[in-house]
């Protein structure tokens, strides 16, 4: 109750202020904070909550391939990695599942009501211009309101969406030593004043076969991980206006990919024949307008999934298993913000509606949700503090046919955020933060209507969370240092969990779990230009307690929640000189459990994942040439993330990437 009371009095305040001024009259600009706090290139030290920023110069010193696996460097992220060149890589940030965490590209959120979860291997960084992360809310204003009431928020900017001078060009390769291959290219041109279109294209292939050493197998001949064949290509086109008052782009994506399902290493039995088949079609626009100390955007958007399971072995009568879905989304919505004083102080309010179902050939029941999302905020700034606060309201209605007889159920939540940053010393770049913030994550499809699986009387998982933490950075003559630390508190209540009853197949969901989480993250990035070179130090560690307190009779009370290590981190270095760079990055993460009883039959090793690299890149006129070649596992660690999902071993990569602007 206090929390909405002083959203709606910032609120208030902000539009007395705003009718009492004379509007046509441009006040200056306010000094609020140092010059020296706004050196940041990865640590975002002016927000008031932990956010992070990567962009294309650091993605091509760090080498990832993927979204998943650049997000994975950052403070308290944990990718559930399943390994193979078509695995799924969903994102576990602060022991949040991935269903509290949503995938915004290009201003729309992401539709995932099917499984809850977003696969980020999906998301290649080839024609991405910045990747961002950040938690307890949204640093874009005009993102859309569902992103708002998600705890977490991956944010991806395209570069085809951004209006080129008068052209832009990008060609990529990707070789591996163990047969995964991947290709891409785009084209982007500006027609006429203001207008701009361009298309992409990528195509993913390969075995992926490697070796392993089976756990199981301490001193056993090493085998081959089989099944991991896949073939995948997408295509893009997006073009679009922009002048100082007016951004407009509409785009089209399409993807098909074909693979293999190498599934879980068991003993004594290599042979997984599963296939997986998904196709998707996304079509989305959005309009912004700037007016005086106004700004709006409109946004649409259609998206429509196809995936195909086949299992030629499945134990059942029929001897098979061949299921297919048909999802689809509708969304739509608005965002307004007024700036007063300067830009850092305003108010926004904005609304969407999204619309999703799911066809199944196995389901018996057809599933229809409506989703209506609002959210109302301000930032301010007093002093030497700044404070932003908002409230989300959704209200969500799921609907059902079974037999033609339909059925319902509404969920509603009203979910604050709070977030109050102090700068002590007006020159020096540190900042004292903290945050509050209440999310939910509702029920997927699968949790509620999936065969003999689902419970429609789910409850949405309550999320409640707490943050302080401080930020520093610093500009020496050649040098600069960006320093981040959080501690944190989450607590998970309402917690979805699978029961197995009869069998493997058969589950029972329920509403039974209650999750304690905290945990300290701190990361760090240091560079130096000496007279001919330059070296990058970053680092990140996460220390990261989670609980299960459902149940003090229960024997798992108290015990680490599954696949969440103690610790986990990472360290990278480099050294960069006349074009050419060498490099090396560390992953570390410690133990886990594979099950909710820490016992040592659920004991799952920790391990290191060693890479070093060396690069050339070439500058002539507007192009740019980078040729990088990387030893990955260089210490030929036989680890697994997931139990049973070996990782590649010892392995080449060969990227190669040519860009022109001009």
């Amino acid at each position: 109750m206090i929390i909405r009371i002083t959203i709606t009095l910032m609120f208030l305040s902000f539009m007395a202020r705003g009718l009492s001024q004379d509007t046509t009259r441009h006040l200056s600009a306010i000094p609020v904070f140092a010059k020296g706090d706004t050196i940041a290139t990865w640590i975002q030290i002016r927000s008031s909550v932990p956010h992070f920023e990567i962009n294309q110069k650091q993605v091509d010193e760090w080498g990832a391939v993927d979204v998943g696996e650049l997000v994975k460097i950052l403070p308290g992220v944990q990718i559930r990695d399943y390994g193979g060149i078509g695995g799924v890589k969903t994102i576990a940030f602060r022991s949040l599942s991935a269903a509290h965490t949503s995938v915004v590209t290009d201003g729309f959120a992401m539709s995932a009501v099917r499984t809850g979860a977003v696969n980020l291997s999906d998301f290649e960084l080839f024609g991405l211009h910045k990747v961002a992360l950040s938690t307890g809310t949204v640093i874009d204003d005009l993102a859309p309101a569902a992103s708002f009431a998600q705890a977490n928020t991956i944010s991806l900017q395209s570069t085809l969406l951004r209006s080129p001078d008068k052209m832009r060009v990008g060609m990529y390769t990707n070789l591996t030593s163990i047969n995964a291959y991947e290709h891409g290219a785009y084209y982007q041109k500006s027609i006429g004043k203001g207008f701009f279109a361009g298309g992409q294209g990528m195509l993913r292939h390969g075995n992926g076969r490697y070796r392993f050493q089976h756990p199981d197998l301490n001193d056993g001949p090493e085998l081959w991980r089989e099944n991991t064949e896949m073939l995948s290509y997408r295509c893009r086109f997006a073009g679009g206006y922009s002048d100082k008052q007016t951004k407009w782009n509409i785009s089209a994506n399409y993807s098909n990919n074909q693979q293999e399902l190498p599934g879980a290493a068991v003993l004594y039995n290599s042979s997984n024949d599963q296939t997986l088949e998904t196709e998707t079609l996304r079509i989305q626009s959005l309009y912004t307008r700037s007016f005086k100390q106004w700004k709006a955007t409109i946004h649409g958007g259609y998206q429509t999934n196809y995936m195909r399971y086949f299992d030629p072995q499945y134990q059942n009568l029929l001897g098979y298993i061949d299921i297919d879905f048909n999802q689809a989304s509708a969304t739509g919505g608005f965002m307004m913000a007024r700036s007063f004083r300067f830009p850092e102080e305003k108010v926004y309010f904005g609304s969407d509606i999204i619309y999703g179902s799911l066809d199944g050939s196995t389901q018996l029941i057809r599933p229809e949700r409506m989703t209506n999302i609002s959210v109302l905020g301000a930032k301010t700034v007093l002093g030497r503090f700044r404070l932003e606060g908002n409230l989300t309201a959704q209200l969500i209605k799921d609907q059902s046919i079974l037999n033609t007889v339909q059925s319902g159920r509404k969920f509603q939540r009203l979910s604050p955020f709070l977030a109050i940053a102090y700068l002590p010393f007006k020159e020096k770049a540190l900042r004292i933060r903290s945050f509050y913030k209440h999310s939910f994550r509702m029920p997927s499809f699968n949790d509620l209507y999936y065969n003999f699986i689902g419970n429609t009387n789910l409850e949405p998982e309550d999320a409640h969370m707490v943050n302080l933490g401080i930020t520093y950075g610093y500009q020496f003559k050649n040098a600069s240092i960006e320093l981040t630390a959080d501690g944190y508190y989450n607590h998970v209540s309402n917690k979805i969990i699978a029961i197995p009853t009869k069998d493997l197949f058969n589950w029972s969901m329920q509403n039974i779990g209650e999750t304690s989480i905290q945990g300290f993250d701190m990361g760090g990035l240091f560079t130096h230009q000496l007279k001919k070179c330059r070296l990058d130090v970053n680092t990140s560690h996460s220390f990261n307690q989670s609980v299960d307190i459902t149940d003090r009779n229960s024997l798992t009370y108290g015990h680490q929640i599954p696949y969440t290590p103690f610790y986990n981190g990472q360290a990278g270095i480099h050294l960069t000189r006349k074009g050419y760079q060498i490099g090396a990055t560390a992953l570390v993460s410690g133990f886990r459990y594979t099950l909710n009883e820490n016992i040592y039959a659920n004991y799952l090793p920790g391990f290191v994942d060693l890479n070093i690299g060396l690069s050339k890149t070439i500058r002539w006129k507007a192009s740019n040439l980078l040729i990088d070649l990387k030893v990955m596992n260089l210490l030929a660690n036989n680890y697994q993330v997931i139990r049973s999902f070996p990782m590649p071993g010892r392995h080449l990569q060969l990227r190669i990437k040519y860009r022109l602007e001009k």
